[in-house]
């Protein structure tokens, strides 16, 4: 089986726990901490993953772990699940697909919206408004910035694409001439 079926599994089990316990929130950022740790030293990662220490070893070092951040009793048996089944190279995956899983339980969807210039939060503000009007669920905003637009934005939110930028008005308007409209 290839890790992202694998890891899709754990997450939904894991968000199945978690939300019997109201503990979906709490789950997520310990996820996304533990899979950032993880990403960010590859010490940590060669000794988790790697074959040189024992099983014990390395379930004790994640219990340590587990203690020192404070982890939920959730977040840490899956550690020691992962390190048991020997699939710690899945973690950042599993954190993904449970992130994911969360959003869709919450009933939260995201929007990337890329400006030619920072939003303010007026902006940012009315443009989830609009967006939460239409979907009928919270929107999360991903921002970037790409100063190609000229002015205005884009918003990309699922299937849905809306370009309020100058380039693509300019485009809009290119091709209108281009084919006498």
């Amino acid at each position: 089986m290839r890790a992202t079926i694998i890891s899709r599994r754990y997450a939904e089990a894991l968000a199945d726990l978690a939300e019997e316990s109201g503990a979906l929130r709490r789950v997520r950022g310990e996820l996304r901490t533990l899979a950032r740790a993880f990403e960010d030293s590859a010490e940590l990662r060669t000794f988790a993953v790697a074959g040189r220490k024992s099983r014990a070893e390395k379930q004790a070092l994640l219990r340590g772990i587990s203690a020192e951040l404070g982890l939920s009793d959730l977040s840490a048996r899956l550690l020691d699940l992962l390190i048991h089944k020997k699939r710690m190279s899945i973690l950042a995956h599993v954190a993904d697909g449970f992130a994911e899983e969360v959003d869709r339980r919450l009933g939260i969807v995201e929007a990337r919206v890329t400006s030619a210039a920072p939003l303010s939060e007026e902006q940012r503000m009315g443009i989830v408004k609009k967006l939460e009007s239409i979907t009928g669920q919270h929107v999360r905003l991903d921002e970037q910035v790409s100063e190609s637009l000229i002015a205005g934005f884009q918003v990309r939110m699922g299937d849905l694409f809306y370009d309020g930028s100058l380039r693509g008005r300019l485009k809009q308007a290119r091709e209108r001439m281009a084919y006498g409209g």
